[in-house]
């Protein structure tokens, strides 16, 4: 798995965004969300929420989006950054 720096509550928002997944599907949400990630930012790169926030709204489902962003909503420093 890919090695990130996280920052702020990157990390935090992350694994409630996995947490969010049903059951069943945590595994693949997980396998994207890194990959989106590693895209995003690169293998050891800075993760910053904004940064996270991205990412699930590119590679989640669609009927899935709202349910994780809900789901990440009080962990965020910046709530704005569902906004944009």
């Amino acid at each position: 798995m890919a090695e990130f720096n996280w920052l702020e509550n990157s990390e935090t928002v992350f694994e409630a965004s996995l947490k969010a997944a049903p059951l069943p599907f945590r595994k693949v949400t997980k396998s994207s969300l890194t990959k989106g990630l590693t895209k995003e930012v690169g293998d050891g790169g800075d993760v910053h929420e904004a940064d996270v926030v991205k990412v699930i709204k590119d590679n989640s489902p669609a009927p899935f989006i709202a349910m994780g962003l809900k789901a990440i909503e009080p962990f965020l420093t910046d709530p704005s950054l569902l906004e944009q």
